[in-house]
């Protein structure tokens, strides 16, 4: 087989304008890198072409190559982005139409267990394709001298969110973490640079999308923290971003987006030498180096959402942030880690290779379709309101995107602590513009919450109280603290 695409005709469809800033900059990686090994391209959007002249097709974008048309054609190759959980359903209706020459782009381990788990027999070629950093991260100023572009004293702690300003993204996350860092620390310097745009009309778990930006200025004037938080519009030059990244001690990055297959913001910072805090989910298991770029916090399913340890969060940014032995090992630990990983060139040779597998495995004759699909089953009980686009449509798939799982009743860390909730009337919600959970809870349930306004050891409770703690937990009131 040949080891180079130069030459190779490719049909391209989807790759025009695009609506999501993070497809953009992977639509140009991949015009850059098809274009750079030699192919030929075609534009299926703008040509009219008989596929059977053609060596591959690959659909960016769109739904266009999954029509049946090009069933019997070259290997087609689908780009995924964040298909495998936002359009969990079209993949389990369009893949057993697919071969097993044709491929699949994925961008994480999660992505892959998701197609594991749809096709558990025969399975179209899988391409694991970790994106590539921008030339400008590399190019950074140190941390100090990026601080005092900014106008920041060197000895302030600078943190930083960098993402669309949605309750997935847990922006209010950020804030609290802000919050108690001043609180810990009256007498240290904190600037707080949040940079994004708001998306109130976002239509996947709209619990509270449209009044994000109330609820966050309201946090913030609540908090105090008016005179340390900034933010900037999510159009920043890829230079003044990148310097923004690297004058961050640290990039807090703890989301729930269903479909973070990815997260270039994570590679972006390690390039730029800033340690990174984040969930524990989708993309950011594979990017992130727990304790060795930045800190993992774990993550799972309850009925009331997806959770997370964030007080194993918190103590760790107390521990870097006062630690510069410790802080400075990570930075270089982050510049180690995406220079090995996430240059341009690894992203063009991975490429490269899954597309040439797929044209072997056609001129090999493998053409037998991949058959039907075993659908991933969401869980009967959901404890969020009703809306379009809610969870009770992605608990299931977000079981693969988290980190770990509660069916063993195995404890995540020895100490549990009740998520922030109110009381109304009979209800008992969750106070989590991401999570609103709500339940009505029994006497006993909510004496315990009570109990468990701080951390505090699980093994301290009486069999039956661990019991119903338990419960609490795959509810989503109480978490791992």
């Amino acid at each position: 087989m040949s080891s180079s695409i130069t030459n190779i005709k490719v049909g391209v469809c989807g790759m025009g304008d695009q609506f999501w800033v993070s497809v953009g900059k992977t639509k140009h990686f991949y015009l850059s890198a098809l274009i750079q090994s030699g192919a030929s391209l075609i534009n299926l959007d703008q040509e009219q072409v008989q596929s059977d002249t053609l060596d591959l097709l690959l659909n960016f974008s769109g739904n266009r190559l999954w029509q049946d048309e090009f069933q019997s054609g070259p290997p087609r190759v689908m780009a995924l982005h964040g298909g495998a959980t936002l359009d969990s359903l079209f993949l389990q209706t369009q893949l057993p139409k697919l071969r097993a020459c044709d491929g699949i782009i994925v961008n994480c381990q999660s992505d892959i267990d998701i197609i594991h788990a749809l096709c558990p027999g025969l399975k179209p070629q899988i391409i694991y394709l970790p994106l590539p950093v921008s030339e400008v991260f590399w190019q950074v100023p140190d941390k100090q001298t990026a601080k005092a572009q900014l106008g920041i004293p060197s000895s302030t702690w600078v943190l930083g969110h960098v993402a669309r300003l949605l309750p997935q993204k847990n922006l209010h996350r950020f804030l609290a973490y802000v919050r108690d860092l001043k609180a810990s620390f009256p007498g240290q310097a904190i600037q707080a640079i949040v940079i994004g745009n708001y998306w109130v009309d976002y239509p996947v778990l709209p619990y509270m999308t449209e009044q994000y930006p109330d609820y966050i200025q309201s946090l913030i004037t609540r908090y105090n923290i008016e005179d340390i938080v900034t933010f900037s519009a999510g159009n920043l030059t890829d230079q003044m971003l990148a310097t923004s990244i690297a004058a961050m001690d640290v990039l807090i990055h703890p989301t729930n987006s269903l479909d973070e297959n990815f997260g270039y913001i994570a590679i972006e910072a390690m390039a730029a030498g800033t340690p990174v805090l984040g969930c524990s989910y989708g993309g950011l298991k594979d990017t992130l180096m727990d304790n060795k770029t930045g800190k993992l916090m774990p993550t799972w399913v309850t009925h009331g959402g997806i959770r997370c340890n964030y007080q194993s969060g918190f103590e760790w940014l107390v521990e870097v942030l006062n630690n510069q032995q410790q802080h400075s090992e990570l930075i270089d630990n982050c510049k180690t880690h995406a220079s090995q990983n996430y240059r341009y060139g690894h992203f063009v040779a991975r490429l490269e290779t899954g597309l040439l597998n797929c044209i072997a495995a056609h001129k090999n004759g493998h053409l037998t379709a991949v058959g039907p699909c075993v659908p991933i089953p969401n869980d009967a009980l959901c404890l969020l309101p009703s809306v379009d686009s809610g969870f009770e449509n992605y608990s299931g798939v977000a079981r693969y995107y988290v980190s770990h799982h509660l069916d063993s009743h195995r404890p995540l860390s020895s100490k549990v602590v009740a998520i922030e909730h109110l009381h109304q009337e009979q209800w008992t919600v969750v106070n989590d513009p991401c999570w609103p959970a709500e339940k009505k809870l029994s006497d006993e349930q909510k004496q315990l919450l009570s109990e468990l306004k701080s951390p505090i050891e699980l093994a301290r409770f009486e069999p039956k109280a661990r019991d119903s703690i338990w419960q609490l937990i795959t509810y989503g009131f109480v978490v791992f603290a």
